[in-house]
């Protein structure tokens, strides 16, 4: 039988690759009794749902109700289009990918589920593969992802180097995520309920902040962007400034401000200029999705000949800021 590709991914394939993990696609057995040959083991198989655990690298700590109720409802109603991956351990099984799934067939009532099921694979791989699988299939918050980065550092002596090359990402990119878990646990929580962005999360992690609850806090209750909290740090309190750049919670602060506009050039009797074409509803919208994505003062510049051309002005208020745009056009 050859060896059958299920799109786990590029990260996920290189795992299985580097672990010499072997398996198989074959029409679905029913497993009830877990001294079955271990020849099923490969395959893909219908498990007792009352035989399997809970993956215990899973990243993700909190599951939407809501979100599984309907995939319960789906489940039930299509059936399960991807099995989920376990592995053996003793006489029961362990989550690989496919908690969601998992959870969603146990609320569905159903008393198997459709497993592919490998045996070689050992707590390092395990864990690899978890942070990797939710990293590309699940919105995991930026929390969830460093304490991610935290534990294989830990448990399996990774290197922010090794963590890098295993997610795609820059070394950069490892080393502040993992500084999050410098701030206070109250903040981790803001953090994880959504009340600070990633943005302002990483302005907190300035060690030139003092007390960053307190001034989580005030992010949080004021609604500041990142230009507002790096001028706090910098000793420049200008939060009435409203630049129209992304708040803390990822909605618009406003219009910008005329100090906020792209200076045009001095007219002259040499150098005559023309006023910035208006932009149209489309342009206004598209530049509002821009400052959203990447939380910070975006400008879209229409060319004044009338030609389909122009620039994007993204504002960036200190390096941080800067390495943290960087970042999201990386994590893409």
């Amino acid at each position: 039988m050859g060896k059958k590709s299920f799109a786990l991914g590029r990260g996920l394939a290189a795992i299985m690759k580097d672990h010499d993990i072997n398996f198989k696609g074959e029409q679905a057995n029913t497993i009830n009794n877990p001294s079955e040959t271990a020849e099923k083991f490969e395959k893909i198989v219908e498990i007792s749902i009352d035989l399997i655990d809970p993956n215990p690298f899973q990243p993700r700590k909190a599951f939407d109700d809501e979100e599984l109720s309907e995939l319960a409802d789906s489940i039930k109603q299509q059936g399960l289009i991807q099995p989920i991956a376990l592995r053996k351990v003793g006489d029961r099984y362990q989550i690989i990918s496919g908690e969601r799934r998992t959870r969603a067939t146990r609320i569905a009532g159903l008393p198997t589920i459709k497993a592919q099921v490998f045996e070689n694979l050992d707590d390092k791989a395990m864990a690899e593969w978890a942070l990797i699988e939710n990293i590309q299939r699940v919105d995991l918050n930026p929390v969830e992802i460093a304490r991610s980065y935290q534990q294989l550092i830990d448990k399996h002596g990774y290197k922010h180097e090794d963590l890098a090359k295993i997610v795609s990402k820059s070394r950069s990119a490892i080393t502040n995520s993992l500084r999050l878990l410098k701030l206070p646990e109250q903040v981790l929580l803001w953090i994880e309920e959504g009340k600070l962005n990633s943005g302002a999360a990483r302005a907190l992690c300035s060690d030139k902040i003092g007390d960053p609850e307190s001034l989580a806090e005030r992010i949080i209750e004021e609604g500041l962007n990142v230009r507002q909290i790096e001028a706090i740090i910098r000793g420049d309190d200008d939060n009435d400034d409203d630049d129209g750049s992304t708040n803390s919670t990822g909605s618009s602060t406003g219009s910008p401000t005329e100090n906020d506009k792209v200076p045009e050039p001095a007219e002259g009797p040499e150098t005559p200029t023309k006023p910035r074409p208006e932009l149209s509803a489309d342009m206004k919208q598209f530049e509002t999705r821009l400052e959203t994505f990447f939380g910070t003062k975006v400008q879209l510049n229409p060319s004044n000949s009338g030609k389909p051309e122009g620039t994007i002005v993204i504002k960036y208020y200190s390096m941080d800021d800067l390495t943290r745009i960087q970042e999201i056009m990386e994590n893409r």
